[in-house]
């Protein structure tokens, strides 16, 4: 029987090659793209081994055979390239074909101010948590939590996210967070922050190895409470509950520093810093003042000390 998907994905290949596409590799990436795109398909293919290098090495995650990734330089060509002609929005930047190890994406002419391996890394990790899941639904955290810390998108707006979060007491439990996110904006930051947050917990806690057994249990069909207890030996309301305390020791002293009650801290500072730097400067005026009288044998009836102790 003929394997179909294969079969369109083979003729795909052929057509950019008999087309005039070149490549560039690495030890598990092959890009496909036009000659003018040499130097950033050298680029994509280095990322890509790195990014699949950190799975390994820093979440257990291994990943089997080749990633295929193909450069479009057109609209027209992004369409046309698509397996089996399937439909893909126009907005999108990329696409992945986890069942063929293929990654689809627009060149940066195409969008500009795209960031291209931010693109890259998002579809590298459904290729892999997809060739370990297959059809099965992957968590929405895990998902968008390991491809934050694959990008190290780590910065200040997250950190503040987390931190009011915590000092708000709105963590999101994370039964909410496994088919997607919610739509209410401050929500929808929360839940990308604790995700985040909740893969580096894990792996602080338990170790790199957590999220590879992790993955490995949910590929199974396990439950995510269930796959959790068994990768961790927690249940999820007594890990939950370790995981508000770890992100509180990191987060309240954070809040203070950069929240609301900061700002009103550093305006009483500032005032009484102004205070004391008028109180200094009037006595240093008052000083000139008494020298300058004092050199011209002036009594100018201003107060001012003695240097007596006897009281009278």
């Amino acid at each position: 029987m003929v394997n179909r998907p294969l079969m369109k994905y083979l003729v795909l290949i052929f057509w950019l090659l008999a087309f005039g596409a070149e490549g560039a590799v690495s030890p598990r990436t092959k890009v496909v793209h036009e000659a003018r795109e040499s130097r950033l398909a050298q680029t994509l293919a280095d990322q890509a081994e790195e990014a699949l290098t950190r799975l390994e090495e820093e979440f257990d995650l291994k990943f089997q055979g080749r990633i295929t990734l193909v450069l479009a330089s057109s609209a027209e060509e992004f369409a046309r390239v698509q397996p089996g002609g399937t439909k893909v929005p126009s907005w999108a930047a990329g696409v992945a074909y986890p069942g063929q190890n293929l990654i689809i994406l627009k060149t940066p002419r195409l969008l500009p101010g795209m960031d291209v391996k931010e693109v890259l890394l998002h579809e590298i990790i459904h290729v892999v948590l997809g060739q370990k899941f297959g059809a099965r639904p992957v968590p929405t955290w895990l998902n968008e939590g390991l491809t934050m810390h694959l990008a190290r998108e780590w910065g200040w707006s997250r950190q503040i996210t987390m931190a009011r979060a915590v000092a708000s007491n709105r963590l999101i439990p994370l039964d909410r967070l496994v088919k997607g996110f919610p739509e209410n904006r401050f929500e929808a930051e929360t839940a990308y922050a604790q995700s985040y947050y909740f893969v580096a917990f894990l792996r602080d806690r338990y170790g790199s190895e957590v999220l590879g057994r992790l993955v490995q249990n949910l590929s199974l069909g396990i439950s995510p409470e269930n796959a959790l207890l068994q990768a961790t030996g927690l249940r999820l309301s007594d890990l939950t509950e370790k995981f508000a305390h770890w992100v509180s020791r990191r987060f309240s002293i954070f809040w203070f520093l950069t929240g609301p009650s900061a700002v009103w801290f550093l305006a009483v500072l500032l005032i009484l810093a102004a205070w004391l730097i008028r109180k200094r400067a009037a006595a240093r005026k008052m000083a000139e003042w008494e020298a300058e009288d004092h050199e011209l044998g002036i009594d100018s009836g201003r107060p001012r000390k003695t240097g007596r102790r006897d009281g009278t």
